[in-house]
């Protein structure tokens, strides 16, 4: 009877452990315009739950081809491979040599980028983000 009880224990954890996984697999982590002259955007994150509420925010907008990255390492392959990047933002997590080195790999690799620090240029918010985004690559 214990034994049984065991093996009940341990698949229903692994069927609790496959829908957790699940449940990031749906975690977004890019939207794509379809139209491919939009204007593509770099997010610097570090929190899938946050890089998906911002990259949906991003889709509701409508305007933005947008992918989110979760570190300096991971934002800086794909700044490389994209061949086109009009807006970076750098998410509050990034420490001041961290974006030391993204702004340095931006104004060496991709000068007309333009950039926003949520929390530095303006206060955290969907609505500063947006504001921000719009104003800087006249999508009003």
């Amino acid at each position: 009877m214990r034994n049984i009880f065991f093996l009940l224990f341990h698949f229903s954890n692994i069927l609790n452990l496959n829908c957790q996984t699940e449940n990031v697999m749906q975690l977004k982590s890019e939207f794509i315009h379809p139209n491919k002259d939009a204007p593509v955007m770099v997010i610097f994150g570090g929190n899938p739950e946050m890089r998906n509420h911002v990259i949906s925010m991003l889709a509701d907008f409508g305007k933005v081809t947008a992918y989110g990255t979760l570190c300096e390492e991971e934002g800086i392959r794909l700044l490389s491979t994209l061949p086109k990047v009009d807006f970076i933002l750098i998410g509050g997590r990034y420490d001041a040599a961290q974006r030391k080195r993204i702004k340095k790999f931006i104004a060496e690799n991709l000068p007309n980028t333009f950039t926003s620090e949520p929390g530095i240029d303006y206060p955290y918010g969907d609505e500063g983000v947006l504001k921000d985004l719009s104003e800087k690559l006249n999508l009003n």
